[in-house]
């Protein structure tokens, strides 16, 4: 078996191997690339019937020959162009030029016409030129996929058959080696191809990866959403519990005694018993009055909650000033020795209806606690935090145990042994209008010297300092 037998059946594997890759992953080229090599393959089984007789192709079996090899080197230019991805701008037209001198020889010997051997292998040979400089863009742009490699071989293709002829090898020998030549460009392609169909392999299997632990990070906070939401739930069904329990108790409480002074009273009209009916009766309004105010504040704290905040600016010394006139006219018994405010914010970023429901229960609230004491006194004071602002409504009443703190904002909560009169919505309230704005609300024990509460609203500041409210 001949050199170029086997060189025509290894283009005949080369040929069924694109093929097979075009039908597996359809590689873009890879079917052009397999008919060039099937042409190239069908060439040299048959190049010994028209051998070079002389400088010029001018018979027709030479034309066919060249022919045929000028169509296996386009074939295999194209497909390579496709493979790499067909260039836009300067590089297409330079790919482009590239091609021209090839289709124009192989057209100029279709009609006839005679060429020299030389020139129609400069021309031939020119499109691998052209590859070659897409195939260096390609591994400037791309690298790590071996492009710059595919380009140098694609460079030794058209310079080998010329440094073979200057070496001196006999013209008619030259097929033996550019055929090793155009084997070693075909299985350097397929190589360049299982690099790239695995580097794009890893990097699929690293998305996948990727995705699978964005999937787990985001079925991990689901299910702690999941639980927190489940946790407040719980609270929230442990908080109607408590507050049906509450309004339970409280409601009892004056509606049993109204029953029992309304029996008491109509027993005295019956019995002609004016005056003990008579001092009845302003108990039960002040029974029903009792009620009433619970009735008022339980409605207050369903409508802080109903209620969507608004953020507007709000000036924070007016509104001091206004809860602490509305705390005076609703407990006019109170003794409220003084109320000393510090420089506040000029204007704050809040819900001015919130804002207001907040203080005058924080405000109220340090009125009634430290009205048994000797000299009653409550301070109101701000503190700018970056861009929030706190609020402190500090008393020097009676205060509160520390482990007590959590529990002072809850529905119907009395601390133990209070003898002040109330439901204990008030600072329920308060938390709700200040959860509603965003904000946070807390309590703070001062050592048998009364009770702090205070309250923060995040990004609020809108203004400058002025001068404490009257």
């Amino acid at each position: 078996m001949s050199i170029v037998v086997v060189e025509a059946l290894v283009m005949v594997v080369l040929a069924v191997m694109f093929a097979a890759v075009w039908l597996r992953s359809r590689e873009p080229g890879t079917w052009l690339l397999a008919i060039g090599f099937a042409v190239a393959s069908g060439w040299y089984v048959l190049s010994d019937l028209a051998p070079n007789t002389g400088a010029d192709i001018d018979t027709l079996p030479e034309r066919v020959s060249a022919a045929a090899v000028g169509v296996a080197i386009l074939l295999r230019a194209i497909g390579v162009a496709l493979y790499l991805g067909w260039p836009p701008g300067w590089m297409r037209r330079f790919v482009l030029v590239c091609f021209l001198p090839a289709l124009a020889s192989i057209a100029w010997l279709a009609v006839g016409g005679v060429l020299s051997h030389r020139s129609y292998h400069v021309a031939g040979l020119l499109p691998y030129l052209g590859v070659a400089m897409l195939a260096f863009e390609r591994a400037r742009q791309e690298p790590g996929n071996a492009h710059g490699l595919l380009g140098v071989a694609l460079l030794t293709l058209p310079l080998l058959p010329f440094a073979l002829a200057a070496a001196g090898v006999d013209t008619g020998d030259l097929r033996y080696y550019t055929g090793v030549a155009v084997i070693a460009f075909g299985m350097l392609v397929l190589t360049v191809s299982l690099l790239r169909r695995h580097r794009a392999l890893a990097r699929e299997i690293e998305r996948r990866t990727e995705a699978e632990a964005q999937l787990r990070d985001a079925n991990q906070r689901l299910e702690a959403r999941v639980a927190e939401r489940t946790a407040h739930l719980h609270e929230l069904v442990a908080g109607l519990e408590s507050f049906n329990r509450g309004v339970s108790h409280d409601l009892r409480g004056p509606l049993g005694g109204m029953a029992q002074l309304a029996r008491t009273a109509v027993d005295a009209m019956g019995r002609g018993d004016a005056t003990l009916a008579s001092r009845a009766l302003p108990l039960i309004a002040d029974q029903c009055d009792a009620s009433v105010k619970m009735v008022s504040a339980m409605l207050e704290l369903a409508r802080v909650g109903d209620v969507p905040a608004q953020r507007v600016p709000v000036e924070l010394a007016r509104v001091v000033e206004s809860a602490i006139d509305e705390v005076r006219l609703a407990q006019p018994e109170a003794r409220v020795a003084n109320v000393r405010c510090s420089a506040m914010p000029g204007v704050l970023l809040a819900d001015p209806v919130l804002l207001r429901t907040t203080l005058v229960n924080l405000i109220g609230n340090a009125v009634k606690f430290s009205s048994d004491a000797d000299e009653p006194c409550i301070e109101v004071n701000t503190t700018v935090d970056g861009r929030d602002v706190v609020v402190c409504v500090k008393d020097n009443g009676c205060g509160f145990p520390a482990e007590l703190a959590p529990r002072l904002f809850e529905p119907f909560f009395r601390a133990p042994g209070a003898r002040q009169q109330g439901h204990g919505l008030g600072l329920s309230v308060a938390r709700r209008a200040v959860e509603a704005m965003g904000g946070r609300i807390w309590a703070e024990p001062r050592a048998g010297r009364g009770a702090e509460l205070c309250f923060r609203l995040g990004d609020a500041l809108s203004g400058t300092p002025v001068s404490a409210p009257a």
